[in-house]
């Protein structure tokens, strides 16, 4: 059976090295805006645009407008009206085409994105698409995600999971006539990437590989930005328990910038929302059943005067940045003091980015958060679910939750 398992295993190596995946993906941008007009222009290479069955000739020293006019959408140039459609696109005519896109009411910076471009109208609000490269598009998260000061190595790291992620939730919007959006909600998507050449090399060296776990389906590839120390078990967290989302013990973060934290709040406002979930302890009880909260390694459970609530409702209800805190009071003051910036599960991105300025591959990274996983190439993970195992490519169930705080 092991040999077996390892006769598979050397399979998928080979096999990942040698064949390539190339996947589209469509992503809404500007999904967090009510968007009525937009502008846009060509940064590189040639674009049709085709509105509806039309095709407007566009050259890159023109400007186009678009804004929503009833139920249709208005097209204007420098030259006037053009008309009135439903559905507009910008088609890249050759490769390595990019776009500018400025919206303009209300009014936003502009972005630069890689090839095409599809808008619609929703609800009298512009429902923009971009239809980019997968590649493109990984290359683009991880710049939004990750910052652009970090070592190669972790930008190939960031890439893998990025790429993990969104093949995982490739249907997450599907019903909404697009598969991810460029919020919090998927993952972070607010430009192509444009400040470090090496975040576009660190897409295309690990192009197509995506992290699997030891059933060869895709991870729940979750990050956050520190977790001050010690990473979280998912079932802590979410109530399930996945075996390469389990509990490491971090000593690569704990210097880093979002490594700790501190906030007070005023002690009758903490005794008061105790009370309001259920605790029992009193002002005048603080010697007998204090609210003092020690947690020098991650738990579940906040505990005082026999009473008990689960921490992530803490962290939710008191918008504080992790789960991992301890309490003590100062006077008239509760103080929270903490570590961590995040929910805590998965890959730390402060502590990677260590690993990668002491010289660790991106593969040492992933297999150091993410035990009992292998990291193969899409292709090849297709190809072993539909002629090895007769089954279609399976991915595991628990919901991803992407990083809440960028890092730079």
């Amino acid at each position: 059976m092991q040999n077996n398992l390892i006769n598979i295993l050397f399979f998928l190596i080979f096999y990942s090295t040698t064949c390539a995946f190339s996947q589209r993906v469509k992503v809404r941008i500007l999904s967090s805006r009510e968007i009525q007009s937009v502008v846009f222009t060509t940064v590189n290479g040639e674009y049709d645009v085709i509105a509806d069955s039309t095709i407007i000739k566009f050259d890159i020293s023109d400007i186009m407008q678009i804004r929503v006019n009833g139920e249709k959408l208005a097209i204007r140039c420098l030259d006037g009206e053009i008309g009135n459609y439903s559905t507009i696109k910008l088609v890249a005519k050759v490769e390595k085409s990019s776009f500018k896109i400025k919206s303009a009411s209300p009014e936003l910076k502009p972005r630069t994105y890689d090839d095409n471009l599809i808008i619609t109208q929703k609800d009298k609000k512009l429902l923009i698409v971009n239809d980019v490269e997968l590649e493109n598009y990984v290359a683009g998260v991880v710049e939004s995600e990750g910052g652009y000061r970090a070592a190669p190595e972790f930008y190939k790291t960031q890439a893998v999971l990025c790429r993990t992620w969104a093949l995982f939730n490739f249907d997450k919007h599907l019903a909404e006539g697009f598969q991810l959006c460029d919020d919090v909600h998927c993952q972070a998507y607010h430009d192509k990437c444009l400040k470090n050449p090496a975040i576009i090399e660190a897409a295309k060296i690990t192009e197509g590989l995506v992290i699997a776990d030891t059933a060869m389906t895709l991870i729940t590839a979750t990050f956050h930005s520190n977790c001050g120390g010690q990473t979280v078990n998912s079932e802590d967290l979410w109530g399930r328990a996945r075996s390469y989302l389990q509990s490491v013990n971090d000593t690569f973060c704990t210097y880093e910038r979002c490594a700790y934290w501190e906030k007070k709040i005023a002690l009758d406002t903490f005794l008061n929302y105790l009370h309001a979930n259920g605790f029992r302890i009193g002002k005048n009880s603080w010697g007998k059943d204090s609210v003092i909260f020690s947690q020098p390694q991650r738990m579940v459970w906040f505990r005082a005067g026999g009473d008990s609530m689960q921490l992530k409702k803490m962290r939710t209800d008191l918008k504080l940045k992790s789960t991992f805190f301890s309490v003590s009071r100062a006077g008239n003051e509760i103080v929270l003091k903490g570590r961590g910036y995040g929910h805590g599960v998965g890959l730390c991105q402060e502590g990677a980015m260590r690993m990668a300025k002491l010289g660790y591959k991106y593969q040492e990274i992933i297999k150091y958060y993410y035990k009992n996983t292998n990291i193969v190439s899409m292709k090849a993970l297709n190809f072993f679910n539909t002629n090895i195992t007769a089954a279609p490519v399976v991915k595991d169930s628990l919901q991803a939750v992407p990083v809440e705080k960028p890092v730079e």
